[in-house]
């Protein structure tokens, strides 16, 4: 049994003469500078925070990879005792209000949920609906698992978005600063990798699997929550109505 397990068991079993574990677990939530958070996304690390599987550090920020870059900085030097670390934006939840201790269950250094995203195209016209764990496709590339392509079960991603991700503590001691950061073209027109692709690429070469558990699913909030477009998109799709993708244009 790990040692974030062993203090989880300690904290459930607690009582009022028993001296509680710290919390093992730091929530990361990088938000708008002007400390709008969504109301779901508050109450779950309410939650969190009362069970006493986490203690949450808010961050304000123009840039989430600012506030995630000093937030692991600060996590290795300040808080000794915390075993891991998890990412979670201001615009997406967990589903499941027990997705920290799922996560601390799979016992892997590196592990994540699934967060639905959209993918316009360059007309802005056109979108396709995305996971955020990303793989290798058969045809070599790497890409986005589509909204009806998740395996069934935990399996490994090369890349993963940057919420809904737990990581242990070694992990974080063996990657170099900067953890995160945008990657440009030459003419700085456009960005060729993101913070979170970036710093899924440092995880990897420094030795260790990203992990993703499919049944750990975020809602996304935008002008409308994505999960609920994904859940129309899949039912339209099973349903046969192939021409949803053509009245739409959503590529299904």
């Amino acid at each position: 049994m790990s040692s974030a397990l062993k203090k989880l068991r300690r904290t459930i079993s607690g009582s009022g003469t028993v001296k509680r574990a710290v919390p093992p677990v730091l929530i990361v939530l990088p938000h708008r500078e002007d400390n709008r958070t969504q109301q779901q996304t508050s109450a779950y690390i309410t939650r969190a925070i009362v069970r006493r599987i986490a203690e949450c550090q808010p961050l304000p920020s123009k840039m989430p990879e600012l506030a995630r870059n000093y937030a692991i900085a600060d996590f290795l030097k300040n808080h000794p005792k915390k075993t891991h670390i998890f990412f979670q934006d201001d615009d997406s939840t967990p589903v499941d209000v027990f997705t920290i201790e799922r996560l601390l269950h799979h016992r892997k250094p590196v592990v994540c949920g699934v967060t639905p995203v959209w993918r316009f195209a360059k007309n802005l016209k056109n979108f396709s609906l995305l996971w955020s764990a990303v793989i290798l496709k058969p045809d070599g590339k790497m890409d986005n698992i589509g909204v009806d392509e998740l395996p069934a079960s935990l399996f490994k991603a090369h890349r993963t978005g940057g919420t809904c991700l737990l990581i242990e503590r070694k992990v974080l001691e063996k990657i170099d600063p900067p953890y995160q950061k945008n990657t440009f073209n030459d003419s700085y027109t456009d960005v060729t990798l993101s913070e979170d692709m970036y710093f899924s690429d440092k995880i990897r070469k420094a030795g260790f699997d990203i992990w993703c558990d499919p049944k750990i699913v975020c809602h996304h909030f935008h002008s409308l929550d994505i999960l609920d477009v994904f859940e129309v998109a899949i039912q339209a799709k099973r349903m046969g109505y192939e021409q949803a993708e053509k009245d739409y244009k959503i590529q299904i």
